[in-house]
């Protein structure tokens, strides 16, 4: 398709010349406010994938940490129970309260 100048197609009457001007800024304009449309749908998708990517970071690490706690209360447990037993076979049975207190410092002592 050939585009003819704005002076030509305006035939020289100023109001259609302006007329086409005008048709031609729009024209630009839609054309900027596409391709700002297209930026913004490509802004918003990597955002997207970054975020997921982020998430995906954050879900792995906590499992680490639960992996962490977890096996170090199995060992502090076991600590535990070397211990009651060896102060078993020396003291004779430990009563509920200690045991309740050794399982609160416990507590405390992986919560901080």
């Amino acid at each position: 398709m050939v585009v003819l100048p704005t002076s030509e197609r305006a035939g020289g009457d100023p109001a259609v010349a302006a007329m086409e001007r005008v048709l031609e800024a729009e024209r630009a304009g839609n054309m900027r406010l596409e391709s700002c449309a297209e930026r913004a749908k490509q802004t918003v998708a990597d955002a997207r994938a970054e975020a997921a990517a982020i998430t995906r970071r954050a879900d792995e690490r906590l499992a680490r940490v639960h992996d962490h706690y977890l096996k170090r209360i199995g060992q502090e447990v076991e600590t535990l129970k070397t211990a009651s037993d060896a102060g078993a076979a020396a003291q004779g049975p430990v009563s509920d309260a200690v045991l309740a207190e050794a399982a609160r410092r416990l507590a405390a002592k992986l919560t901080v």
